[in-house]
């Protein structure tokens, strides 16, 4: 299985169109038919945009063809911890932009140009609230 059809399995098992795939992986259509008419290889560029937004898919599979096409125990769930110990039930699940301090220790780094517009939680029962 060459590149070409490793991209075409993702958008399979996704249940996306062509249309879709490229919005949700931030790609040209013209790019994706260039891939999928088998005038271009995936570039690297494109090849980590998937990764980035279909987290479970694993790279060594997407890159290389090698093992499963998900990351073990990810795909059923459709998302990856953002911590070890986020299985915890009713616990909702934030991520934040972090910049390591001195001390190792994360530290939360806002732009002073930009103002926090929208917050999403997510909880573990698939809900999902705006604030």
């Amino acid at each position: 299985m060459n590149e070409r059809d490793r991209v075409l399995q993702v958008m399979q098992s996704e249940g996306m169109n062509a249309k879709q795939f490229c919005q949700e992986v931030g790609i040209s259509q013209g790019t994706l038919s260039n891939i999928m008419g088998g005038r271009n290889k995936p570039s690297l560029d494109v090849m980590q945009a998937i990764l980035r937004r279909f987290r479970a898919v694993s790279c060594d599979w997407l890159i290389m063809g090698v093992g499963s096409m998900y990351i073990a125990g990810t795909h059923e769930e459709g998302l990856l911890p953002l911590f070890e110990n986020d299985k915890q039930e009713d616990t909702p699940i934030m991520a934040v932009a972090c910049a390591p301090t001195e001390e190792k220790q994360p530290k939360m780094t806002v732009a002073a140009s930009r103002t926090v517009s929208k917050i999403l939680v997510f909880y573990s029962d698939g809900t999902f609230e705006e604030r």
